[in-house]
């Protein structure tokens, strides 16, 4: 079946080398301790790097912590691709742990409406995260919304987390740098342009 939805990871998928939050922790002077975080994998660990984050975060604005984003660590051809698919009639959606602010400003330069990010309130300070098993939930939230059956979904990540979003699209794109397990049904495009990946959404036409 031809997709007509593409669920897009970020970090790693959209983004290549740094996070979105190790850009902005340089502008913060916190770049090696963001680093730091990216290496933790339990969500105990991740609640406390979301706490100390969300410290970091509190003298700011959403505007003055992304700014115009120069020199975002953007995976190649981002813009060109999401294009592509969105000419094609695909509707392009983002599901990223990071946090909403940042997904949302990205979202704004593509003309994307549906996104999945941890919501953090600049008021407050309290944070709401959002986890892997998070994702085939905006994925079906958004089929039942769009009318658009799972089989007509593709899902695109770079890491095994991403695997619970990929299993439940219709069409599961790995673009991990190492071959995802046999028994998973993903299209592998290592490292890809994103050309290339939404090329092969396409082709599913």
């Amino acid at each position: 079946m031809p997709i007509k939805l593409a669920i897009f990871d970020v970090d790693g998928t959209l983004l290549r080398g740094d996070t979105a939050c190790q850009w902005i922790s340089r502008g913060l002077g916190n770049y090696d301790r963001m680093s730091e975080f990216e290496g933790f994998s339990t969500k105990e660990e991740i609640m406390a790097a979301r706490r100390e984050m969300a410290g970091w975060y509190s003298a700011s604005t959403p505007e003055e912590l992304m700014g115009d984003l120069e020199g975002f660590p953007w995976a190649p051809g981002t813009f060109e691709g999401i294009e592509q698919l969105q000419q094609a009639g695909i509707t392009v959606a983002l599901a990223s742990l990071g946090w909403d602010f940042v997904i949302e400003k990205i979202a704004s330069l593509f003309g994307i409406t549906h996104t999945l990010g941890s919501e953090f309130d600049f008021g407050t300070g309290e944070f709401i995260p959002a986890w892997n098993e998070h994702k085939p939930e905006f994925a079906a939230k958004l089929s039942s919304e769009l009318d658009i059956p799972v089989s007509e979904i593709a899902g695109i990540g770079d890491r095994p987390n991403d695997f619970k979003l990929l299993e439940f699209a219709g069409q599961g794109i790995y673009v991990g740098s190492e071959a995802p397990p046999p028994e998973k049904n993903f299209i592998h495009l290592p490292n890809a342009d994103i050309r290339d990946v939404a090329a092969a959404i396409i082709a599913t036409g």
